[in-house]
């Protein structure tokens, strides 16, 4: 009588721990860079609110803010991001370590006005910190 078999055998169930512990070593670090950049688009939305107080000074008053309360940007700080600041027309943002990076870095947005200085015509993004966490307007 032909007898059948019940359950796995030990090899099959280690092979299947082994592919489990692959992917595992895999997605775990493909996560915390995904966690990082999530926290980091935070400080992404608060320079560009602030962005968007600038370009509105610059045109109702044909000059940049002095600073961020003249520009009218969020003073708020949070867990991940300090408080915007602004000095000539540049924006700046400090992406703090609770972020996920490796130490305290900026965000920076500076204006470029056209030839005849009467409007923005675009805005460059530039960044310490590591390029893989950056939206690719903050790459260079």
């Amino acid at each position: 009588m032909k007898q059948v078999q019940k359950g796995f055998t030990l090899i099959e169930l280690m092979i299947v721990v082994a592919i489990i512990g692959i992917l595992a070593a895999v997605a775990l670090p493909a996560y915390q860079d995904y966690t990082t950049r999530a926290k980091i688009s935070e400080c992404v939305t608060a320079i560009a609110a602030c962005k968007t107080s600038v370009t509105e000074y610059y045109s109702s008053q044909g000059s940049f803010p002095a600073d961020a309360d003249a520009a009218g940007c969020s003073s708020n700080e949070t867990q991940y991001c300090g408080e915007p600041s602004v000095e000539d027309g540049e924006v700046t943002v400090q992406v703090k370590t609770a972020a996920g990076v490796d130490q305290a870095c900026d965000l920076v947005l500076t204006p470029n006005e056209d030839a005849n200085n009467s409007f923005i015509e675009s805005w460059s993004g530039s960044t310490a910190c590591d390029t893989k966490y950056v939206p690719a307007n903050f790459r260079s």
